[in-house]
């Protein structure tokens, strides 16, 4: 049966946004007294919860009462002006709206709050080209907890059965995601992710570009 709806991640996979990432990483972590991360170091914990990226960013130097202070001071920065900086890939608002003609549902995921990914997708001019949204808040399930799909976005689905929906995201929670709930995988090859690792689980599909998407979406329905 041909897919119905469509999961996007956001960073790395519809939009550009490891400069403001980068740009805030490195201003909340000197505030308080750590190295500041390169670039590199960063790209590799896109997709993680804010409270990962700093541990894994400060070598779990940072946690506890801290963390929080970090993690706050972030957020202030990046809803400053690492937003701004955000853009979206070439062709993604494209790929969008042409899937949408197609008939096909198109729900957001991120890792992000669920505040920031709405205000992003505002500010990129695509909050009316998708069907939902789904960040983290206070006791939500995230990537890649298969919860994230059975509990909170299935039930809002006419027709939730797995191998009619297609994950597309660029990174290991992504491709996780996909797989503990049971869903077909496409791997963004052209974001965040590391190669080696989103290759060993074994995606189903492989962009590398994102305006790819529509047409590797006809190839599946003919």
């Amino acid at each position: 049966m041909a897919i119905n709806t469509i999961i996007f991640d956001f960073d790395g996979t519809l939009a550009s946004s490891l400069e403001g990432i980068h740009d805030c990483f490195q201003e909340a972590l000197s505030r308080f007294g750590y190295a500041k991360p390169t670039a590199d170091e960063v790209r590799l914990t896109v997709g993680l919860t804010l409270e990962d990226s700093v541990r894994i960013l400060t070598k779990n130097q940072c946690d506890g009462p801290q963390l929080e202070k970090v993690v706050d001071c972030y957020r202030a920065l990046y809803t400053e002006k690492g937003r701004a900086m955000a853009t979206l890939f070439p062709g993604a608002k494209a790929a969008l709206l042409s899937i949408r003609k197609m008939g096909l549902r198109i729900v957001l995921v991120s890792n992000k709050s669920h505040r920031g990914l709405c205000h992003l997708a505002e500010h990129l001019g695509i909050a009316a080209d998708v069907d939902a949204m789904h960040g983290v808040e206070n006791g939500s399930f995230r990537k890649p907890d298969a919860r994230l799909y059975t509990e909170t976005i299935a039930p809002q689905l006419p027709e939730p059965r797995g191998h009619r929906v297609l994950m597309v995201g660029d990174a290991e929670s992504d491709l996780l995601f996909a797989k503990n709930a049971g869903l077909r995988s496409c791997w963004a090859s052209y974001g965040y992710g590391d190669q080696a690792a989103c290759k060993g689980l074994g995606p189903e599909f492989i962009l590398t570009d994102i305006a790819e998407l529509p047409g590797l979406l006809q190839s599946i329905s003919g």
